[in-house]
């Protein structure tokens, strides 16, 4: 869900004792060769997907629509809140869906670097994993509670159902210290936060951080057998989907949310298989059918619950929900891997796009962080009659402060993360070396 900001390694290493000097270059390689290796186009998605997230909440600042959202029930066909909820424009506006893509970005990323640590012979250093991790985590997080905490300071969450349903549920958030504290833990939070709601994902963004050494050596099994690449990739795909299902229909939460990482995994594992099988596909015209149909079916899969839900209830409505975890997956997949020389040659032919876009990317994280806070107090200034006015301002002031975040808050924490995990590698490495 973030990008790791641009270190020289043999700079700062030549400054370190010879001891350390391995521990910070692997952790620059955990930081730098992710960016390196994948292709452009996945930190676009990445920023496509937090700026989807944002225009979800602005959405639901409109009360009809946050009608519509809460209950099928009285849509009629062709008004605000059915092209918001039912028909195929919900792709736009699908935020909780596209938290699943960040789920599949975070697998494929952070599996990639311990997976060629693996191959290639000398152990990961994982103690400085976990020191970089958690402070590259905990510190934007922190500070996104304690602005989440100023801005309901200085707008108070009073609307009321006059505000419409969503609005209504963001009323009188809990302030105390203890509720503070879980929520700037993340990994205490058992129950939506309601100081910065976005913050749910984040719980399990660390849990699959902690767990990161049983994703790597999951995503290394899926390799084996080697002989059919592709029908053991797709078995993968459908054991992992058939689990996070089961998830959904049964309410288990490390089931519906922790197979979307290891989906990730999975591309990360065999992502040289996946990209000979794009490039030989793309020769042909019945591969590049087979190209389009997939970036269809990706948000078609994405919001098939929707699509369905006048016609769902009960397990099968659960279902139908579940397949927003596959929808993820191809979204990823396709992005990643179909077809790579076209989708080159089509940034190449906008660069002020492709500009956007990376940026987008570099900021998601942090937006993804700061705008909810801002996007409800606007729409309490402005009203719900004028919810387009607080849009109006929101929107781009979420973008000015997930900059600023990125800038101040984020990047520095990344360095230091890196700079605090190779000082523990080293301090490690010395007590294993005493006699």
């Amino acid at each position: 869900m973030f990008r790791a900001a641009p270190i020289n390694c043999r700079s700062y290493a030549r400054s370190r004792p010879e001891t350390s000097r391995r521990s910070y270059c692997v952790g620059m390689t955990e930081a730098a060769a992710p960016v390196r290796g994948r292709l452009s186009r996945l930190d676009a998605l990445r920023g496509m997907a937090a700026l989807v997230v944002l225009a979800h909440h602005v959405s639901m600042t409109v009360p009809e629509i946050a009608a519509a959202y809460d209950s099928s029930i009285g849509v009629t066909l062709f008004s605000v809140g059915w092209w918001a909820t039912l028909s195929p424009l919900k792709a736009l506006l699908a935020g909780p869906e596209f938290v699943l893509v960040f789920f599949v970005l975070s697998g494929f990323v952070l599996v990639r670097s311990p997976l060629a640590a693996r191959e290639a012979g000398p152990r990961y250093d994982w103690s400085a994993y976990y020191v970089r991790r958690v402070i590259r985590l905990a510190v934007p997080v922190v500070v996104s509670v304690g602005l989440a905490v100023v801005w309901i300071v200085l707008v108070p969450r009073t609307v009321g159902a006059a505000g419409g349903l969503w609005l209504a549920r963001q009323d009188t958030p809990d302030l105390g210290l203890g509720n503070l504290l879980r929520e700037a833990s993340i990994i205490g939070v058992t129950r939506r936060p309601d100081i910065n709601p976005p913050l749910w994902s984040l719980v399990w963004e660390l849990w699959f951080s902690l767990l990161l050494p049983v994703f790597v050596a999951v995503a290394a099994f899926t390799r084996k057998p080697v002989s059919v690449p592709i029908r053991r990739i797709l078995l993968w795909v459908v054991i992992l989907c058939a689990l996070a299902g089961i998830g959904y229909v049964t309410t288990t939460q490390s089931l519906m949310y922790l197979p979307p990482f290891a989906l990730g995994a999975l591309l990360a594992a065999n992502y040289d298989e996946l990209q000979r099988c794009s490039d030989r596909l793309v020769e042909s015209a019945s591969g590049r059918v087979l190209g389009w149909t997939l970036a269809a079916l990706g948000p078609f899969l994405l919001v098939a619950y929707w699509m369905l839900r006048p016609l769902t209830s009960g397990a099968w409505s659960d279902v139908t929900l579940s397949l927003r975890v596959a929808g993820a997956f191809v979204i990823v997949a396709t992005v990643a891997f179909w077809p790579a020389s076209t989708s080159e040659r089509g940034l190449a032919l906008a660069p002020r796009t492709r500009r956007t876009l990376g940026w987008l990317g570099s900021v998601s994280f942090s937006l993804y962080l700061v705008h909810f806070p801002i996007v409800v107090a606007f729409a309490v200034l402005a009203g719900p009659a004028h919810w387009w006015l607080g849009a109006l301002v929101s929107v781009p002031l979420s973008l000015v402060v997930a900059q600023l975040m990125m800038r101040f808050v984020e990047r520095p924490a990344q360095v230091y993360g890196t700079r605090a995990g190779a000082s523990v590698s080293q301090r490690m490495s010395g007590l294993a070396s005493r006699p």
